[in-house]
C-alpha cells in the first residue's frame, strides 16, 4: 500500500510538474513557430513563398522601397477628418493616414500614436491645399486631388470593426498599402506584451505568426506572392490591425523591420486596390462572424490541446450568459469540474481507505517476498483483485484534469473577456495578477487543508514535506499569474475540502 501511495503522490507530483513547465514555456519561452532561413547578405533579408524571390534580385528592395516614408514627417500626424462608431474613432491626418485607433469599449488605444502611419501611396496629392475632402456622418471619409487622378475613401462597416479601405491612381499602373509603426503595448504587464507581440500571415495553406521581438535582432523581412495570401497585419496580447486580401492576386507583400519598427507592404499591380482592414479586439466569436479566417488569430493552443479549449471557451460564455460576473462564472465553472469529477474522486478515495486496511497483509508480501519483486508484485496484484482494489485510481482523475488544467490555463489567461473585469472587493482585472497576493496565499491554505484531510495513517517525513512543501511551491508559481487562475484553483481547492467531508461522512455512514 506504502509503494502505491508513493506511487500516486510521485505521479501527482510529475503531472504538477509538466503542468508548471508547460506554464512557464508559455509564459516566458514561447513557440518558434515559424523558422527562418537566413538570406546570406549582411542585411540578413530573407525572402519566403511558394514563388519565392531571389534575395540576389531584391537583396535591397526592401529598404529603397520604404526610404520614402521619411518624406512625410511634418504631416502625417495632423488630424484632418475622422470615422466615429460605436465601436472606434479613427482619426485621420492631412495626407490620408492613420495615426489613431481609439476602441470605446476597451478604453484603449490601439496604435502607439507616438509614431504610427497607415496609407495607400500616393500619399503627395493629400494635402490641404491640393485634396478635396468629404466627410459623411462620421462613417466615410473620401479624399479626391484637385486634378482628380486620385481618389482615397475609408468606408467604416457597422458593428464589425471592419473599414473598407480603397484607392485609385490614375497615374500609376500598380498602388500600394502600407503600415508603418507599433502597436500600443501595455507597460503595466509589458514583458507578456513584447511576448505575444507578432506579425500575423494567413496564407491559403496555413498560418503563421513571426515575433516581433526576434525580427528585430535578426532584422530580416520576407515577401509572399500576392495571390497566397488572406490576411497580413499585427497582434498584441489582446488586439490586432490585420489588412484583408480582398482578392487581389497580382501583387506582393513584404513585412519585416524598418527603421527598429514593424513595417508591412501589400502592392497590386493595376492601378485601384480595395481592402478590408480589421483593427479591434481578438474575440473569438466576434471573429467568426466577420470572417475572412481572422478567427485564426484566436490561439486556442496546439492540436492536442486546442479541442479542450475551445470547449472550455465555449462553457465559459453559456456559464456567462446567466452569470454576469466573470469571477463567479470562473467559481461556478470549478464548482461544474468538481461535479463532473466527483464519482472519479471518490472512487480513487475509497481505493485509497480499503489499501489501507490491506497494508498489514501486504506488509507480510513484501517480508515473504523480499528478494523476488516479480512475485511480489504478482502476488500483490492478487491481493487487489480479490479485494476490488485498483491502486492507480487515485491517477485517473489526475490524467483526465492535465488537459483539461492547461486549456483552461490558456482561456483564462488569453480571452479578452477577463481584460478589466472586475470580481469583488480588491480584485479589479481578473487579467492581472492579484495586487496583494491574497488569493495565491488562500489557494496555497486551502492546498494544505486538502492535503491534511486526504492523509491515511501516520505520514512517514516525505509525505510531510510533501503536505507543506508542494502548497508553498504552488503559491510562489501562481503568485504573478492572472488572478482568474488563481481564482479558480482556489474555488477548486475550497470545494475538494468540502467534497473530502464529504466523502468521509458518507464512508462513516
Amino acid at each position: 500500500m506504502e509503494d502505491n501511495r508513493h506511487f500516486t503522490k510521485n505521479l501527482f507530483i510529475s503531472f504538477l510538474i509538466v503542468f508548471i513547465f508547460m506554464v512557464f514555456w508559455q509564459m516566458y519561452v514561447g513557440k518558434n513557430v515559424n523558422r527562418t532561413r537566413s538570406g546570406g547578405s549582411d542585411t540578413m533579408q530573407v525572402y519566403e513563398g511558394r514563388n519565392e524571390v531571389s534575395p540576389k534580385v531584391r537583396r535591397n528592395a526592401f529598404l529603397k522601397e520604404t526610404d520614402s516614408l521619411t518624406a512625410i514627417d511634418t504631416l502625417w500626424n495632423t488630424e484632418l477628418a475622422a470615422l466615429h462608431s460605436a465601436e472606434f474613432d479613427v482619426k485621420i491626418a492631412k495626407l490620408g493616414t492613420y495615426y489613431d485607433v481609439y476602441l470605446k469599449k476597451y478604453k484603449t488605444h490601439l496604435l502607439d500614436t507616438s509614431f504610427v502611419r497607415f496609407f495607400f501611396t500616393g500619399y503627395e496629392g493629400y494635402t490641404s491645399k491640393d485634396s478635396v475632402i468629404s466627410v459623411k456622418n462620421g462613417t466615410r471619409v473620401v479624399f479626391v486631388s484637385r486634378d482628380t487622378l486620385k481618389i482615397k475613401s475609408f468606408t467604416y462597416k457597422p458593428d464589425s470593426y471592419l473599414v473598407d479601405f480603397a484607392y485609385e491612381n490614375r497615374e500609376d499602373s500598380s498602388v500600394s498599402v502600407e503600415f508603418y509603426g507599433d502597436l500600443y503595448l501595455n507597460p503595466h504587464s509589458i514583458k507578456e506584451e513584447k511576448r505575444l507581440y507578432e506579425f500575423v500571415v494567413k496564407t491559403n495553406k496555413n498560418y503563421k505568426k513571426f515575433s516581433v521581438n526576434k525580427l528585430l535582432k535578426k532584422q530580416r523581412a520576407y515577401e509572399y506572392p500576392l495571390k497566397d495570401i488572406e490576411f497580413v497585419g499585427l497582434k498584441n496580447k489582446y488586439f490586432m490591425f490585420v489588412v484583408v486580401n480582398n482578392n487581389h492576386e497580382d501583387g506582393r507583400l513584404i513585412f519585416g523591420i524598418k527603421s527598429g519598427k514593424p513595417y508591412f507592404k501589400i502592392t497590386e499591380n493595376k492601378n485601384n486596390a480595395h481592402f478590408l482592414v480589421y483593427h479591434g479586439p481578438i474575440e473569438y466569436f466576434l471573429l467568426k462572424k466577420i470572417g475572412y479566417g481572422l478567427f485564426a488569430n484566436y490561439d486556442f493552443g496546439g492540436a492536442l490541446i486546442a479541442p479542450f479549449s475551445m470547449a472550455m471557451l465555449y462553457i465559459f460564455k453559456f456559464l456567462h450568459s446567466f452569470v454576469p460576473n466573470w469571477g463567479w462564472t470562473i467559481v461556478l465553472f470549478a464548482l461544474l469540474m468538481k461535479i463532473v469529477f466527483f464519482p472519479l474522486t471518490y472512487k480513487g478515495l475509497a481505493s485509497m481507505r480499503k489499501m489501507q486496511r490491506l497494508k498489514p497483509e501486504i506488509d507480510k508480501l513484501q517480508k515473504i517476498y523480499k528478494n523476488d519483486p516479480q512475485k511480489l508484485q504478482k502476488e500483490m496484484m492478487e491481493l487487489y483483485k480479490k479485494h476490488g482494489v485498483n491502486p492507480f485510481s487515485g491517477c485517473i482523475t489526475l490524467v483526465i484534469q492535465l488537459p483539461i488544467f492547461w486549456a483552461l490555463y490558456r482561456i483564462l489567461r488569453m480571452t479578452i473577456d477577463l481584460r478589466g473585469a472586475e470580481f469583488i472587493w480588491w480584485i479589479k482585472d481578473l487579467s492581472a495578477k492579484d495586487p496583494y497576493y491574497i488569493l495565491p496565499i488562500l489557494m496555497g491554505i486551502t492546498s494544505i487543508v486538502q492535503a491534511k484531510l486526504q492523509q491515511t495513517g501516520t505520514q512517514d517525513g516525505q509525505a510531510k514535506l510533501f503536505t507543506y512543501f508542494m502548497p508553498v511551491f504552488l503559491v510562489i508559481i501562481f503568485i504573478s499569474l492572472p488572478s482568474g487562475i488563481v481564482l479558480y484553483w482556489f474555488a477548486y481547492n475550497l470545494f475538494s475540502v468540502f467534497e473530502t467531508l464529504l466523502i468521509k461522512r458518507l464512508e462513516v455512514s
